[in-house]
Protein backbone atom coordinates (compact mmCIF):
# COMPACT_ATOMS: atom_id res chain seq x y z
CA UNK A 1 0.00 0.00 0.00
CA UNK A 2 1.28 3.74 -0.86
CA UNK A 3 1.58 6.22 2.13
CA UNK A 4 0.42 9.47 1.63
CA UNK A 5 2.88 11.91 1.38
CA UNK A 6 2.60 15.66 2.64
CA UNK A 7 3.08 18.94 2.07
CA UNK A 8 2.33 22.41 1.75
CA UNK A 9 1.54 23.80 -1.31
CA UNK A 10 1.07 28.21 -0.57
CA UNK A 11 -0.30 28.44 -4.53
CA UNK A 12 -3.03 26.20 -4.05
CA UNK A 13 -4.04 26.97 -0.63
CA UNK A 14 -3.87 30.92 -1.87
CA UNK A 15 -6.32 29.43 -4.72
CA UNK A 16 -8.64 27.67 -2.65
CA UNK A 17 -8.83 30.67 0.30
CA UNK A 18 -8.82 32.98 -3.26
CA UNK A 19 -12.10 31.41 -5.29
CA UNK A 20 -14.06 31.30 -1.26
CA UNK A 21 -13.64 35.05 -0.59
CA UNK A 22 -14.61 35.52 -4.36
CA UNK A 23 -18.10 33.56 -4.08
CA UNK A 24 -18.63 36.64 -1.19
CA UNK A 25 -18.43 39.15 -3.32
CA UNK A 26 -20.68 40.39 -6.57
CA UNK A 27 -19.31 38.81 -10.05
CA UNK A 28 -21.43 41.08 -11.76
CA UNK A 29 -24.25 44.41 -11.27
CA UNK A 30 -26.94 46.06 -12.99
CA UNK A 31 -28.26 49.19 -12.29
CA UNK A 32 -31.18 49.70 -13.65
CA UNK A 33 -32.60 53.49 -13.19
CA UNK A 34 -35.93 52.71 -12.79
CA UNK A 35 -35.06 49.99 -10.16
CA UNK A 36 -34.72 51.04 -6.42
CA UNK A 37 -31.36 49.33 -6.01
CA UNK A 38 -28.59 47.72 -8.07
CA UNK A 39 -28.67 44.05 -8.97
CA UNK A 40 -25.61 42.09 -7.61
CA UNK A 41 -25.18 38.78 -9.67
CA UNK A 42 -23.17 36.16 -7.80
CA UNK A 43 -22.39 32.27 -8.98
CA UNK A 44 -25.59 31.33 -6.89
CA UNK A 45 -28.03 33.87 -6.43
CA UNK A 46 -29.25 36.97 -8.27
CA UNK A 47 -29.55 39.60 -5.40
CA UNK A 48 -31.91 42.68 -6.48
CA UNK A 49 -34.91 44.05 -7.69
CA UNK A 50 -34.05 42.32 -11.06
CA UNK A 51 -34.78 38.80 -9.53
CA UNK A 52 -38.41 40.04 -9.73
CA UNK A 53 -38.57 41.04 -13.24
CA UNK A 54 -37.08 38.23 -14.35
CA UNK A 55 -39.04 35.40 -12.34
CA UNK A 56 -36.17 33.92 -10.46
CA UNK A 57 -32.92 34.13 -7.78
CA UNK A 58 -31.14 30.84 -9.30
CA UNK A 59 -31.26 29.71 -12.57
CA UNK A 60 -30.23 25.70 -12.91
CA UNK A 61 -27.06 26.43 -14.07
CA UNK A 62 -26.23 28.92 -11.64
CA UNK A 63 -26.78 25.75 -9.18
CA UNK A 64 -24.31 23.78 -11.52
CA UNK A 65 -21.60 26.93 -11.47
CA UNK A 66 -21.62 26.25 -7.70
CA UNK A 67 -21.35 23.29 -6.89
CA UNK A 68 -18.46 23.19 -9.73
CA UNK A 69 -16.53 26.02 -8.08
CA UNK A 70 -17.31 24.27 -4.52
CA UNK A 71 -16.03 21.17 -5.87
CA UNK A 72 -12.72 23.48 -7.26
CA UNK A 73 -12.57 24.86 -4.02
CA UNK A 74 -12.37 21.47 -2.59
CA UNK A 75 -9.80 20.03 -4.91
CA UNK A 76 -7.74 23.13 -4.22
CA UNK A 77 -7.28 22.67 -0.12
CA UNK A 78 -7.01 19.39 -0.14
CA UNK A 79 -4.52 19.17 -3.29
CA UNK A 80 -2.20 21.88 -1.08
CA UNK A 81 -1.33 19.88 1.74
CA UNK A 82 -0.84 15.92 -0.25
CA UNK A 83 2.45 15.66 -2.89
CA UNK A 84 1.76 13.74 -6.06
CA UNK A 85 1.43 13.53 -9.39
CA UNK A 86 -1.83 13.03 -9.23
CA UNK A 87 -2.43 16.02 -7.42
CA UNK A 88 -0.81 18.18 -9.50
CA UNK A 89 -3.00 17.20 -12.50
CA UNK A 90 -6.16 17.53 -10.12
CA UNK A 91 -4.88 21.33 -9.38
CA UNK A 92 -4.45 22.17 -12.76
CA UNK A 93 -7.46 20.68 -14.14
CA UNK A 94 -9.49 22.34 -10.96
CA UNK A 95 -7.85 26.03 -12.61
CA UNK A 96 -8.80 24.73 -15.93
CA UNK A 97 -12.28 24.59 -14.47
CA UNK A 98 -12.77 27.56 -12.62
CA UNK A 99 -11.32 29.63 -16.28
CA UNK A 100 -14.38 27.57 -17.99
CA UNK A 101 -16.61 28.49 -15.13
CA UNK A 102 -15.61 32.45 -15.51
CA UNK A 103 -16.14 32.14 -19.04
CA UNK A 104 -19.23 30.17 -18.96
CA UNK A 105 -20.70 33.04 -16.20
CA UNK A 106 -19.16 35.60 -19.09
CA UNK A 107 -21.02 34.41 -21.78
CA UNK A 108 -24.29 34.04 -20.15
CA UNK A 109 -24.40 37.31 -18.76
CA UNK A 110 -23.18 38.44 -22.58
CA UNK A 111 -26.25 36.91 -23.63
CA UNK A 112 -28.52 38.93 -20.99
CA UNK A 113 -26.96 41.96 -21.74
CA UNK A 114 -27.57 41.61 -25.89
CA UNK A 115 -31.03 41.08 -25.04
CA UNK A 116 -31.89 44.13 -23.70
CA UNK A 117 -29.30 45.59 -25.90
CA UNK A 118 -26.68 46.92 -22.86
CA UNK A 119 -23.17 46.27 -22.84
CA UNK A 120 -21.57 44.20 -19.98
CA UNK A 121 -19.57 46.81 -18.74
CA UNK A 122 -20.96 50.76 -19.17
CA UNK A 123 -23.47 52.52 -19.36
CA UNK A 124 -26.45 51.88 -21.81
CA UNK A 125 -29.94 52.61 -22.65
CA UNK A 126 -31.81 49.05 -22.04
CA UNK A 127 -34.84 48.23 -24.53
CA UNK A 128 -37.42 45.76 -23.05
CA UNK A 129 -38.90 44.47 -26.06
CA UNK A 130 -39.76 48.09 -27.67
CA UNK A 131 -41.97 48.96 -24.86
CA UNK A 132 -39.43 50.98 -22.43
CA UNK A 133 -36.05 52.03 -22.86
CA UNK A 134 -34.31 53.13 -19.34
CA UNK A 135 -30.71 53.93 -18.24
CA UNK A 136 -28.35 50.52 -17.30
CA UNK A 137 -25.42 50.71 -15.73
CA UNK A 138 -23.77 46.98 -15.61
CA UNK A 139 -20.55 46.41 -13.84
CA UNK A 140 -18.13 43.40 -13.66
CA UNK A 141 -17.47 43.18 -9.80
CA UNK A 142 -14.16 42.03 -7.83
CA UNK A 143 -15.64 38.52 -7.38
CA UNK A 144 -15.34 37.84 -11.02
CA UNK A 145 -11.56 39.24 -10.88
CA UNK A 146 -10.76 37.25 -7.64
CA UNK A 147 -11.98 34.12 -9.36
CA UNK A 148 -9.41 34.59 -12.20
CA UNK A 149 -6.99 35.05 -10.25
CA UNK A 150 -7.65 31.69 -8.39
CA UNK A 151 -7.94 30.01 -11.49
CA UNK A 152 -4.71 31.42 -12.35
CA UNK A 153 -3.19 30.27 -9.30
CA UNK A 154 -4.50 26.66 -9.39
CA UNK A 155 -2.72 26.02 -13.02
CA UNK A 156 0.26 27.65 -11.61
CA UNK A 157 -0.21 25.33 -8.33
CA UNK A 158 -0.50 22.33 -10.50
CA UNK A 159 2.78 23.23 -12.76
CA UNK A 160 4.73 23.52 -9.64
CA UNK A 161 3.01 21.62 -7.31
CA UNK A 162 6.38 19.23 -7.07
CA UNK A 163 8.26 21.83 -6.01
CA UNK A 164 6.16 23.44 -3.60
CA UNK A 165 5.45 20.35 -2.14
CA UNK A 166 8.94 19.45 -1.64
CA UNK A 167 10.20 22.98 -0.52
CA UNK A 168 7.32 22.96 1.88
CA UNK A 169 7.38 19.56 3.29
CA UNK A 170 5.88 18.59 6.47
CA UNK A 171 8.21 15.47 6.85
CA UNK A 172 9.09 16.91 10.03
CA UNK A 173 6.10 16.25 11.69
CA UNK A 174 6.12 13.14 10.75
CA UNK A 175 9.76 11.94 11.83
CA UNK A 176 9.22 9.74 9.55
CA UNK A 177 13.02 9.06 7.26
CA UNK A 178 10.58 6.95 4.76
CA UNK A 179 8.41 9.84 3.78
CA UNK A 180 11.34 11.98 2.59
Amino acid sequence: MKKIRFGINPLALFAGITLIISMLFPWWTLEVSVMNRPTDIYPYLIDGPASDFIGYKRSPQMTILFYLLIACIFLFILGSFIKGKGFAITLTIGGVLVGLAIWRFLVRIAGVAKLYEVPIQGHGVGNYGGFAMTDVYTLIQPGLYLAAAAAVLGVLSGFFHKKLTDKFSLNWITNDPDLS
